[in-house]
């Protein structure tokens, strides 16, 4: 990204937005099609053991973990935490106000009962934040990708951290190589 100019790179950009949302409505829409024709599942055991929870995700917590994980706080941390939305059940007790004196019965009965049926304590699902062990690629690659065009649009200032991170990737692509020409003449 730092060897482009950024007209060149936005452009490829569109086009690589356009062809990954192309290629995924294609797969939906195959997976879709296949769903219909195959019905996987059907005709399964009903009452099969299974192991574990199923976790019910909510699709706002879902997107709102993409957001966040789209700039992550700490690179390092990126390597290897993902962050994810975890629910926690709450405890809650209402408070209610004591009133004065009421003066006809029924109402006082209605009232009690609604007021023991408020004091008793409720559970509610709240939204916790949290984090899986799992790489973070999303934020690497955009940092990445912002890094690269700042160090291009520096200019003549970063030409040395350009350079330095061409070597660096030419002695990466080496080693992978030399790990791949190991590996081919071990099989033999």
């Amino acid at each position: 990204m730092a060897a482009l100019d950024s007209k060149a790179s936005g452009k490829m950009g569109v086009r690589a937005v356009i062809y990954y949302t192309t290629t995924t409505v294609l797969a939906v829409i195959t997976g879709i099609i296949m769903v219909l024709i195959i019905h996987p599942g059907a005709g399964g055991k009903e009452k099969m053991h299974r192991e574990g929870k199923i976790e019910e995700v909510h699709s706002a917590d879902a997107f709102m973990d993409l957001v966040r994980n789209v700039f992550p706080p700490n690179l390092v941390e990126a390597c290897f935490k993902q962050f994810k939305t975890n629910y926690g059940v709450r405890k809650v007790k209402p408070i209610i106000a004591q009133n004065g004196s009421v003066s006809s019965a029924s109402v006082v009965s209605n009232f009690s009962q609604a007021k023991n049926l408020l004091l008793e304590v409720t559970e509610e699902v709240i939204p916790i934040s949290g984090s899986v062990n799992a790489v973070n690629a999303l934020g690497l690659v955009v940092f990445s990708m912002s890094f690269g065009l700042v160090i291009g649009n520096m200019k003549e200032d970063g030409v040395i951290l350009r350079d330095f991170f061409d070597c660096l990737n030419e002695a990466i692509m080496q080693l992978v190589s030399v790990i791949m020409w190991y590996g081919v003449l071990s099989t033999l």
